[in-house]
Formats: C-alpha cells, structure tokens, sequence
C-alpha cells in the first residue's frame, strides 16, 4: 500500500473523536478490546495498522458500526487508489471492505 498512513491516520482521528464522546480514556477502551494503551494511541496517531477483527472490537466498544471508523473520502477515490490501498489483503477481506464503503455511500 502506498499511500496507507493516510488511510490509517484517517481511522485514527476518528476512534479517537468517537472515544471522546464516549468519555472513554485511551486505557478504558484498551480495555475493553484487549489492547494495551500503548496500542490505542498508536492507533489514534495512524501508526498502527488495524485487523478486521480489531476494527470490529472498537466500533463495538465506542457503540458504532464499522464502517462509522472508515475514512468516507474512499468512495470517491479512484478505483486504482483503492485497490492499491487493499492490495495484499486476503480476497475476502478486499471484498467485504467494498462492499462495506459501497453500502455507506449509497446512504449518503
């Protein structure tokens, strides 16, 4: 992926903006998706890349849907940038993400 940390930073700013309507600290959600603190806030700052299964863990904890932690912009990005994004994921995940960005935008 070449331009990922943008992706990553993206999700980041928005786990951190949805914690903090929470009232959630970086440590509570920790928590409550078996991460360290340290996890989270490289997170939050983009470094950390996440698993399916983690993104599912933290939109269960902050109370949202996934996709409500996926950058919105990826439905107008050009196809080639998507897929570039998701390269090198298992098919079934390229597939899911998809589908999941083009179910959002069809309820924008």
């Amino acid at each position: 992926m070449e331009n990922d940390g943008a992706f990553y930073a993206q999700v980041g700013r928005r786990v951190r903006a949805i914690r903090g309507k929470r009232g959630l600290t970086q440590e509570a959600l920790a928590s409550l998706v078996d991460l360290t603190r340290t996890s989270i806030t490289n997170i939050e700052k983009g470094r950390q890349k996440l698993l399916l299964h983690t993104l599912i863990d933290l939109a269960e904890a902050l109370q949202v849907g996934p996709t409500d932690l996926l950058p919105s912009t990826p439905a107008t990005l050009p196809k080639k940038q998507l897929d570039q994004w998701l390269k090198g994921h298992p098919r079934k995940h390229r597939e899911w993400v998809k589908s999941i960005i083009a179910s959002n935008a069809k309820e924008e």
